[in-house]
């Protein structure tokens, strides 16, 4: 049943495209991790070497959403050197991603200031996506890019590709693409094997990704296409590029705690593309369950929402007054 769902799916031409999108999204990703951290650990000691040392007792200051009011001198410190080092200091920062507490000891945490909403339980470059890594990038003054709008454009088609809700790109988006993760992997050839891992994107995108009978293809465990190289866990990315798109929603009910006429379109094109694959079903259940969960639970907030203003509308009966006969 796995087989012929992938074969099905993998034979739409636009699925293929969002799939081979995702799939050198997921090889950039995997390619920055290790220059993120140790630009990050260079940027921490800079950093650190400008503020006091925590005196006396533990630091209980918190950050909640995008709102961080510091509790002590050496966290309102930080703060300000972070804001310092932000290419956009009037625009949101999702303090809440951070530990303040943790600024001192744990370069990651100063690092989830310049990345966006729902990274607090993120403890590496390896545990984030490629939207967090490239966005800290864009954020923060310490990487300097030369040609800050290749990474702004790379964000862009993230942002495409995880907004397309039933899981298809056009041929024209992937050859725009293309060409703009190309002039990307130009600017930061500099970045340990990017090299290496851009022949590779490139290998992905000149594929044709045929799949006209799986089993031939099939090598242990894992898919060889026509015209593609490179040995993939297809399965596992597929599953990768679904759940991420379905965090994206999972963060935006939770922030906003409801969902407008859009979103809920969003979330039934979701539910619609997973009814008609019995396989993908089976494998993310726990998801599924999780997107069912957070949309009843809208749907009660905004049914009782909907009833208070309701009742509101509705004018009260005078109350009679009722006395004591004599």
């Amino acid at each position: 049943m796995a087989q012929s769902g992938l074969m099905q799916r993998m034979n739409n031409p636009e699925y293929k495209n969002w799939m081979r999108g995702g799939q050198c999204l997921l090889l950039l990703n995997s390619s920055l991790q290790g220059f993120i951290a140790a630009e990050m650990k260079t940027f921490h000691r800079q950093l650190a070497c400008k503020i006091p040392a925590r005196q006396g007792s533990r630091c209980q200051c918190r950050a909640k959403g995008k709102q961080f009011q510091p509790g002590c001198s050496v966290c309102a410190e930080w703060k300000r050197q972070i804001l310092d080092h932000h290419t956009n200091r009037n625009g949101e920062i999702h303090w809440g991603n951070c530990n303040p507490s943790h600024w001192t000891t744990n370069y990651f945490e100063v690092a989830k200031a310049y990345m966006p909403r729902g990274h607090a339980d993120k403890q590496g470059p390896h545990k984030c996506d490629i939207a967090a890594l490239l966005n800290l990038i864009n954020g923060c003054c310490h990487f300097r890019s030369s040609n800050l709008p290749n990474v702004r454009e790379i964000i862009k088609c993230r942002n495409d590709l995880m907004h397309s809700y039933d899981m298809k790109m056009s041929s024209f988006w992937l050859a725009d693409f293309r060409n703009k993760i190309q002039q990307f992997i130009s600017e930061f050839i500099h970045v340990p094997g990017l090299k290496e891992q851009g022949a590779l994107i490139q290998e992905v995108l000149s594929s044709d990704w045929a799949v006209e009978d799986l089993d031939q293809f099939e090598v242990d465990g894992a898919i060889r296409y026509q015209s593609y190289c490179l040995v993939s866990p297809v399965y596992g990315i597929e599953k990768q590029l679904i759940q991420e798109l379905l965090q994206e929603i999972y963060l935006q009910i939770e922030e906003q705690g409801t969902l407008s006429e859009k979103d809920l379109d969003n979330v039934q094109k979701m539910k619609n593309f997973l009814s008609g694959h019995k396989d993908l079903q089976l494998t993310l259940r726990a998801d599924i369950r999780r997107l069912e969960f957070l949309e009843r639970n809208t749907f009660s907030s905004l049914e009782l929402k909907g009833a208070m203003e309701q009742d509101e509308d509705v004018p009260m009966e005078p109350r009679k007054v009722v006395t004591m006969q004599e």
